[in-house]
């Protein structure tokens, strides 16, 4: 009998392998729901039948039932809400009906609309848009929010709050439940329910509905005004309560959380809930201070608009502001800016300076630089330039805030006249729109000519016309820039503004950036980093090149390489007073990322930092296709937290910013091809007809010519043996999450082994067998992966995918080796039930971690000593004790696929919810766990009813081990494609999930 790992879901008699299921079901609900579930299901059907299929119930709220139906009409998916029966009574559905109404004509991009309402056998119903994604009390339940997430969130409400309120329209009920979070955004549902409810019953009734959670709202969330029941209650009411609601995001709880709802409600009225910072270190005084105000009891003492609130939010700091004791910080800490030059330890004060800057206050004046008209060839390189120098140099100034010159050049059309720019600046919201002409004007010399029309004024542009030097065109930039800020003064408000700057007065640098910047926009990562290294070789101060040749070094160089870190940490040096606001929060973005990486372990707050700044760039910048990829690649590679559809989210919101943007298709692709090979080959098509010829190009295009089944056969294996080892890896990288019959990328695996004698051998018989594991080929992965070391191996002893004891015999020796291959041997030693040999290993890496020198080589001992203890606990069958230790592994010093796949199996046993999650969480090592992920996240998604995610996790299961030799996982390979024929007989779930959608 072969001895395993213990599954997390049973006892320790009679152990069973981890991949098997646990066969329980959830108890039957009683004979009396059941029949009143089935009833509503069925009296629902039949009234709506000729309009809707109802698909399931999907729970419910304080005021009603909730089902997910299909609208037959327009095949999309609608939620609609029945009240339950007991607050129904006593309600004039009629009344009901027209007041819902009156909030369907809300039309804004922060509300779900109401489309229709009605009442089935005396319970009133209505009818909303299907948003996918999570409510926020969803997102709170796993802790407060990330200071970005909290500003991005409240932004979206108020506006919608303040949309609502010019309508007439007070929400009455704002609290997280009713906040949905999809695609990076925030929408507020039930507008208006909470007063069609109350008018409704209070009108025929005469009595007011004072339940709690009906019409005067929810008790943790209620103003004083709402709680006393004044007939003079308006919009602020809905101010209060989204203080409530900001307050629980940034502390995790709310204001009077711990009290019953009768406390809570005299709280409301007599108390003052205790500041913000009292529960969270590092908050933005601004921002959290906007919170208190909205929590003032007397009405007139809160902001007097939701507007107010919003304008409040886009000046507020996006992130923590880190105290100099926190994290690795010391006596650094305490770092000052010199001369206005900010050193990197102070990056995060200067960032949150820059993010109260006025450049995103309300009444911002959008404009727009549209490519200029180039008379004269030698001057082409200014077309372009001219937008991006223009553009940086008026943003910031006063309330002056310049679109995205990606945004501009793609969707500029005509030539340079007035009627061509108006609609152009329809088009992209611009205010103010500025469009150019170059030309020669004699030996030498250059005529700059700028038209600046107002779009919401009928009146004549304004002209200006500057003469220079070709050899200044900096000059002739700079005075196009202050005389155009003076044309812009005579027509609009922009007070005593100061222009901002591209970072760089040397002309000779700027047009090697310009250089660099369009070579990275086409993907030419060598020509890009050969410009902009000439760039900052001409002006070593120029931050915002030094930023992009750090991209640009992460492709020539494969990544993570040191002179990509090296090129953040100079671009970080540079933030200083007078760069654009989109600038300096992109260099404060690259300079915590730089320190993430030097700091190392002990630096997690750096890596939020970067993402929060990042972040902030692209809530500053919808339309900024460089800000969305910069965003998404960070996350993609370092985001332990991000889901594969989130992280292809964020390269899609580059894409639909500028679709000609090619470095937003890169990992796209990869993301793509784990949806099928049409997915795959869609974003790669796009990517192929806008990048110019590179070893980049032919990667992704042998990925297209594989995955279709173009190229197969003798003319494949003719281009296998003579394949560039960099354009297959490059192929293989783009192609490894496809779930392919042909297997494609063990072809390449396969070929690069052939090709990588010496020293390289030994990373490309990994890579095979890693490929081997991924695709179920067990015994062959098993057998190579000894010759070559891989964590597949550690993967295959985990999953008892062969005897425990032969695992432990042979890999039981490796933690001698003192390497990474150490930790191959802990899954099995416990699945011999070793431990003793785990116990003498904990506190020998404890022992060590206490005399080394060297930061990164303690926290890895510590982790290895705490990941051995936690598996000492699995191997005697200590569920409890081993659940507490896995789910206290940092997973910020190291993150070991293994140890995280138990975690999230250990969680299940108690909180289904929460573990599906951890297993939904992106992981950029695609092997054997990668699969065995997707089969307990099916599991898990079909117990708690998500279809949708249960359908997607088996049939990748199916795809992927269709070939295994391992009888087990052919057994999940089996449980797979029954599921897939209980949940999702007709394939139409499956065809949708795989469908492009963008």
């Amino acid at each position: 009998m072969r001895a395993r790992v213990d599954d997390p879901g049973q006892s320790v008699a009679g152990p069973r392998p981890i991949l098997s299921s646990d066969g329980r079901a959830p108890p039957p609900p009683s004979r009396t729901e059941a029949t009143l579930e089935t009833e509503l299901y069925e009296q629902l059907q039949a009234a709506l039948g000729a309009t809707y299929r109802i698909v399931r119930e999907l729970g419910g709220g304080g005021m009603s039932r909730v089902f997910l139906a299909e609208d037959l009409a327009l095949h999309r998916d609608v939620v609609i809400k029945v009240l339950h029966p007991e607050l129904a009574a006593g309600v004039n559905a009629e009344r009901f009906n027209r007041e819902v109404l009156l909030s369907a004509r809300l039309q804004h991009p922060h509300i779900v609309p109401v489309l229709s309402a009605g009442e089935i056998d005396g319970l009133p119903y209505y009818v909303m848009p299907f948003v996918k994604g999570e409510s926020l009390r969803d997102r709170i339940a796993a802790g407060p929010l990330s200071i970005a997430a909290v500003v991005g969130i409240l932004g979206d409400v108020a506006k919608a709050l303040g949309y609502a309120h010019g309508e007439s329209v007070v929400h009455r009920d704002i609290k997280p439940d009713n906040i949905l979070l999809s695609g990076g955004a925030a929408t507020v549902a039930d507008f208006g329910i909470a007063k069609a409810l109350s008018s409704a019953r209070h009108q025929e009734t005469g009595e007011a509905l004072t339940s709690l959670g009906m019409s005067l709202g929810t008790p943790a969330y209620m103003a004083p005004e709402q709680v006393a029941g004044d007939p003079g209650t308006d919009h602020r009411a809905d101010i209060y309560s989204l203080g409530c609601v900001a307050y629980e995001m940034l502390t995790g709880k709310s204001p009077f959380a711990g009290k019953s709802p009768q406390q809570m409600l005299a709280a409301q009225v007599m108390e003052t809930p205790a500041a913000v910072s009292q529960h969270r270190a590092g908050v933005p005084p601004a921002l959290a201070g906007l919170v208190m105000r909205c929590l003032e009891k007397e009405p007139s003492r809160r902001p007097q608009s939701a507007q107010e609130v919003a304008s409040a939010l886009e000046t507020t700091g996006a992130y923590e502001v880190l105290s100099p004791a926190r994290g690795a910080w010391g006596r650094r800490g305490a770092v000052i800016a010199l001369g206005g030059l900010a050193l990197v330890g102070a990056v995060t004060v200067v960032a949150y300076r820059v993010l109260r800057a006025p450049v995103a206050a309300s009444g911002a004046i959008n404009l727009a630089v549209a490519p200029f008209e180039v008379l004269d060839p030698q001057l082409a390189l200014w077309k372009e330039g001219m937008v991006d120098v223009l553009s940086r140099n008026l943003d910031g100034a006063g309330p002056i805030r310049a679109l995205s010159p990606s945004v501009t050049i793609k969707r500029w059309e005509g030539r340079a006249e007035r009627a061509a720019a108006i609609a152009f600046g329809k088009r992209v919201g611009a205010q103010i729109v500025m469009y150019g002409q170059l030309q020669s004007a004699g030996r030498d010399l250059v005529s700059a000519r700028v038209w600046i029309v107002d779009t919401d004024r009928d009146a004549p542009p304004a002209e200006i016309e500057v003469r220079d030097s070709v050899a200044r065109m900096d000059r002739v930039s700079d005075s196009l820039s202050v005389r155009s800020l003076a044309a812009i003064g005579r027509t609009r408000t922009i007070g005593a503004a100061q222009l901002a700057s591209l970072g760089s007065s040397s002309l000779p640098a700027i047009r090697a950036f310009l250089h660099g910047a369009q070579f990275f926009r086409r993907a030419q990562w060598d020509s890009a980093a050969v410009a902009l290294r000439e760039a900052v070789s001409i002006d070593s101060t120029f931050g915002i090149a030094y930023a992009m040749l750090g991209e640009a070094y992460g492709w020539t160089g494969g990544g993570d390489t040191e002179r990509q870190w090296q090129a953040f940490g100079s671009a970080g040096a540079q933030i200083r007073p007078g760069l654009s606001p989109h600038d300096s929060l992109t260099l404060a973005a690259v300079s915590h990322y730089a320190q993430w990486n030097k700091r190392g372990p002990t630096s997690n707050a750096e890596i939020q930092n970067a993402f929060a700044a990042a972040a902030a760039v692209t809530q500053q910048y919808p339309d900024d296709a460089p800000a969305w990829y910069l965003f998404g690649d960070m996350r993609f590679h370092h985001d332990r937290a991000i889901t594969e559809r989130e992280a292809l989210g964020l390269f899609d919101r580059a894409i639909r910013a500028d679709s000609d943007f090619a470095p937003a298709y890169i990992h796209a692709i990869e993301l793509a091809y784990r949806n099928g090979a049409a997915a795959g080959e869609h974003y790669a098509n796009a990517y192929l007809s806008r990048a110019p010829a590179s070893f980049t190009k032919s990667s992704i295009a042998l990925a297209g010519d594989m995955s279709s089944g173009r190229l197969r056969g003798a003319p494949l294996a003719a281009l296998l043996d003579t394949l560039n080892p960099l354009v297959g890896g490059s192929a293989f990288t783009a192609m490894r999450r496809l779930p392919d019959s042909a297997e494609a990328t063990m072809a390449i695996a396969r070929a690069g082994e052939k090709r990588n004698p010496g020293g390289g051998m030994r990373s490309a018989r990994s890579r095979v067998a890693d490929v081997l594991a991924f695709r179920g080929h067990i015994s062959e992965a098993w057998r190579v992966g000894l010759e070559s070391p891989t964590y597949s191996l550690a993967e295959i002893a985990a999953l008892g995918l062969i005897p425990g004891d032969s695992a432990a015999r042979v890999l039981g020796p490796w933690v001698k080796r003192r390497d990474d291959a150490s930790f191959f041997a802990l899954p099995a030693l416990a699945a011999a039930r070793d431990t003793a040999q785990l116990n003498r290993l904990a506190v020998g890496a404890e022992r060590f971690a206490k005399t080394d020198t060297s930061v990164r080589t303690r926290a890895m001992l510590g982790y290895f000593a705490a990941s051995a203890r936690a598996y000492s606990a699995l191997a005697r069958g200590d569920s409890n004790v081993a659940t507490q230790l896995f789910d206290r592994l940092d997973d910020s010093t190291v993150t070991l696929p293994v140890d995280q796949f138990i975690r999230a199996r250990l969680v299940a046993r108690t909180d289904a919810k929460r573990a599906l999650g951890m297993l939904s969480r992106m992981s950029l090592n695609v092997d054997l766990l990668y699969v065995a992920r997707e089969l307990e996240r099916g599991r898990l998604a079909e117990k708690l009813g998500d279809r949708e995610q249960a359908v997607d996790a088996y049939a990748y299961v199916a795809a992927a081990w269709r070939n295994t030799d391992s009888p087990m996982l052919r057994d999940a390979v089996k449980e797979s494609t029954s599921a897939l024929s209980r949940l999702d007989a007709d394939g139409k779930l499956r065809a949708s999930l795989t469908s492009i959608q963008r």
